[in-house]
Order: structure tokens, then C-alpha cells, then sequence
């Protein structure tokens, strides 16, 4: 038996009397009772309010006029009576002070509701009434302090026999939990042994299937989490310092070879500047990128949603890669559907068109070609990145989205492909690899029309 049974049951065996039977019982059925008479109530001013317009109606006066005359005629005393018509007008209102605008105001919706107005709960009534080619709403408001306080004392006669047999329950209650939750004790303290040291260590439990046993199979799947998310961290670290290496050791060469000589001339000290420049570029960009996929990772990115013309971005971002595409005398063409409107961060959406474009550059074939495509659907929109490249290994389909994975010659930092994946997929969308062939390689982006943006990534 679980530990829930067992303490279920000898709990129940000292209390369920005295403490089921009369406190809640008694105590629900006075509400209950209560709340059904007030309606009650709240009706018979109804019919009574309702039965004055008719009367009035049946002079021949206008709903304003009709609504006056039952100000004045129809005394509730602890009520608020309201009329008003089906657009929220408020005709006339009398009685108790309520805040007549949030009562009239509700949807139209008829039958009795408990709402709060100013503050104060209150029982409201409506009826919408269409007569002799007039059509208004009824309100009846009472409040309901009178059976919060009927209800309170009850509750009060209640505690006296409820207490008595809280302290009896207390002691077997004590005896009982002490005996069935050792085994939690003992989980503390294997929990406490557990450091980054030595993160090998896992909870244990005397009864696997019960709660308890639960608790220690969900935690150690907490911990077995934690150790990944460790081990890809040590992981991202030592990539980290890989591709960090060569640009440092290459601005340090550098320096020290111009630094050898003191003689050097200018036209060599600018040479070795263009070096270290270069490098630092690179250095740059990798730590820009490292800084955004670590922040994504943390979900520290907070995105901008705004409308954004997506045919537009594609198209200065296209422009602006032609000036690379033009070194290796490739072709950069766009295609596709103009006026093409989606809610997004514009900043981070140009960065994975141009992350997308700078991959196919890289990878197409010298002299050849780099296409991009844009289509709206029903319910999404497909951007398409093309180019003529050698194509890409089944094996490395998935793997070309991991951060520093280059596949072939490339010169890239490894990065940009993961970053494009997450702003698609932080937009609500995806990025897949659609196909990989000789002559022929495709990268499908795909986002919803509504798209669903990505909060847990607010900062």
C-alpha cells in the first residue's frame, strides 16, 4: 500500500467522524441553503421589477420613461436595481449604491452570478426583456456580506468541535508521519552527499512504487539531467577554447615576428596590423556568437516583436551579401512573393537570413549559384536558402545544426547555423535541412503566420 493509503487510513479512522461529517458537510450545506434562498429572493424582485415595466409599457411610455416610473414605484430594501439597455446604457439605477457601469457592463449573459464590483462581492441577477417592440436588461444586486457573516458564525460554532478533535488526531497524526516518512530523512541525507565532484551519486528509496519511490526516480532523473547539461557545458568550454586558440596564437605570432626586428618597415608593420586586424574580426564574431547562444541556452534574449515586412529583410540582406558572393564570383538571386508580413524581432530575423546566406555562399560552387525563395501559405510562410555546393552527408544532416561542427573546407566559426535554427525556432518555427544533394543543397525555414513567440527567452 502507498504512503498516501496508509496515512490516509489510520487518519481517517480517528477524525473522519467528528470532522467530515460535521464541519464540512454541515458547513457546505448551510451555504448552500443560504445562497439558494438569497436567489430566490432576487427572483420575486425580479418578477416584481419586470411586472411594473410591463405596466408601464401598457400606457404607452417609452422605455426611458417606463424605466423612471419604476424608480419610484419599485421600493427593494438591501437591494440595488438597475436598468439599462442591451448596449449598456444604464436607463435608471436605485437602491443600494453599486458600481452600476462594471454591473451593466458584463456580457449578456441572464441568471443569477456572484461577481465583485467596487470591491465587494455581490449576487447579481440579470434578465433581458424584449416587450412591445422595446428590448432592455434587468438588474437585481444584493450583496452577500449579510451570508459571509451568517456563514462565519457557523464556522466559528464549527472550530470549538473541530480543535478537540485536531488535538486528538494531532498525537496519532505525529506517530503515524514519524514512522512512514524516515524513509524521506534517509533521501535528505543521501541528497546531501551528492556535490559536483561526484554528481555520480542517486537517490534510493525502501519502496520504489510508492510516492516516495517516485520522488527519488523523478530527482534522479533531475540529476541525470543535470549531468548532461554539465557535460555539454564542459563541452561548450573546451570548443570554446579550440576555436579561440588559433586567432590568439596567430595575433601573437604575428607580434612576435614584427617585434623581432627593430627595423621592420612600414610597409611591413601594416601587413602585420591587417593580420592582427583580421583576427580580431574573427575573435569578434565568434565571441558575438558564443555571448548570443549562451544567453539563448540561459533564455536571457528578450525579442522584440514587432510587424516586419519579411520580403524586404531578405532582400537588403541579400544585397548586402552580394558584396562576399561577388569574391568568389558567385550569383545571389532572390525569388519569390512580395509583401510578405510577419510579427517578430526584425534584428534577430536578418541575423538568421544572413547567417543562412553566408553558410550557402560558403559552401556553393565557385562562378556558380545562391537562391533564395519566399512563399506565403494558408498558415506559414517558407523561406528557402539554395545553392550548388557539393551537398552534405546523410550523416550530417543533424549535426551541421551543432555548435563548431564545419563540414568539409569550410572557414565558417561553426556557429551560424545554430544560431539560425534557434531564432527560428524562438519565432514558433523550424529549420530543417530539406535536401542535400550534388549541385543541389536546401535549407527550409518555416513560420507560423501567428507566430508563437518565445517568452521563456524573455530577459
Amino acid at each position: 500500500m502507498s504512503i498516501r493509503g496508509r496515512l490516509t487510513l489510520y487518519y481517517t479512522a480517528v477524525v473522519v467522524t467528528t470532522l467530515v461529517t460535521g464541519a464540512i458537510v454541515g458547513s457546505l450545506a448551510q451555504s448552500r441553503l443560504a445562497l439558494q434562498g438569497l436567489d430566490d429572493d432576487l427572483t420575486r424582485t425580479m418578477a416584481t421589477l419586470v411586472g411594473v415595466m410591463h405596466t408601464e409599457f401598457g400606457e404607452g411610455l417609452s422605455v426611458e420613461d417606463s424605466a423612471n416610473a419604476a424608480s419610484r414605484e419599485v421600493v427593494a430594501p438591501g437591494h440595488a436595481l438597475v436598468l439599462g439597455r442591451v448596449d449598456g446604457t444604464v436607463l435608471a439605477a436605485w437602491g443600494l449604491p453599486v458600481d452600476v457601469p462594471s454591473i451593466v457592463g458584463r456580457p449578456a449573459q441572464t441568471g443569477a452570478m456572484t461577481v465583485v464590483s467596487s470591491g465587494e462581492v455581490v449576487r447579481v441577477l440579470t434578465q433581458e426583456v424584449a416587450e412591445s417592440g422595446h428590448r432592455y436588461r434587468a438588474f437585481v444586486v444584493e450583496p452577500l456580506d449579510g451570508l459571509a457573516t451568517q456563514h462565519a458564525e457557523m464556522v466559528r460554532a464549527l472550530a470549538i468541535g473541530v480543535l478537540m478533535s485536531l488535538l486528538i488526531a494531532a498525537a496519532g497524526g505525529w506517530l503515524i508521519g514519524r514512522h512512514t516518512l524516515r524513509p524521506l530523512s534517509e533521501m535528505a541525507a543521501q541528497a546531501g552527499g551528492i556535490d559536483g565532484r561526484d554528481p555520480t551519486g542517486r537517490l534510493s528509496a525502501p519502496h520504489p512504487y510508492d510516492e516516495l519511490g517516485r520522488l527519488a526516480t523523478a530527482f534522479n532523473g533531475l540529476l541525470d539531467r543535470l549531468a548532461t547539461a554539465l557535460d555539454q557545458q564542459r563541452q561548450f568550454m573546451a570548443d570554446a577554447s579550440h576555436e579561440l586558440r588559433t586567432p590568439v596564437s596567430v595575433v601573437r605570432t604575428a607580434a612576435q615576428v614584427t617585434l623581432s626586428k627593430s627595423d621592420r618597415s612600414a610597409d611591413e608593420y601594416q601587413e602585420s596590423l591587417a593580420i592582427v586586424e583580421e583576427q580580431a574580426n574573427r575573435l569578434a564574431r565568434l565571441v558575438d556568437a558564443m555571448f548570443l547562444l549562451s544567453r539563448a541556452q540561459a533564455h536571457g534574449v528578450s525579442l522584440r516583436k514587432e510587424f516586419v515586412n519579411l520580403d524586404d529583410i531578405v532582400a537588403e540582406t541579400v544585397r548586402a551579401a552580394r558584396v562576399l558572393a561577388e569574391q568568389r564570383g558567385l550569383r545571389v538571386a532572390m525569388e519569390g512573393e512580395q509583401e510578405v508580413g510577419f510579427h517578430g524581432d526584425d534584428g534577430l530575423l536578418r541575423q538568421m537570413v544572413g547567417n543562412l546566406l553566408d553558410n550557402a555562399i560558403r559552401h556553393a560552387d565557385a562562378h556558380g549559384a545562391v537562391v533564395v525563395h519566399l512563399t506565403r501559405r494558408t498558415d506559414r510562410i517558407l523561406l528557402r536558402v539554395c545553392n550548388d555546393g557539393p551537398g552534405i552527408q546523410a550523416a550530417d544532416t543533424e549535426r551541421i545544426f551543432e555548435r563548431f561542427v564545419r563540414i568539409g573546407l569550410s572557414d565558417g566559426g561553426g556557429l551560424g547555423l545554430p544560431i539560425a535554427r534557434w531564432i527560428a525556432e524562438a519565432h514558433g518555427g523550424t529549420l530543417v535541412l530539406g535536401s542535400s544533394a550534388p549541385g543541389l543543397t536546401d535549407f527550409v525555414v518555416t513560420l507560423p503566420i501567428e507566430p508563437v513567440i518565445d517568452r521563456s527567452s524573455s530577459g
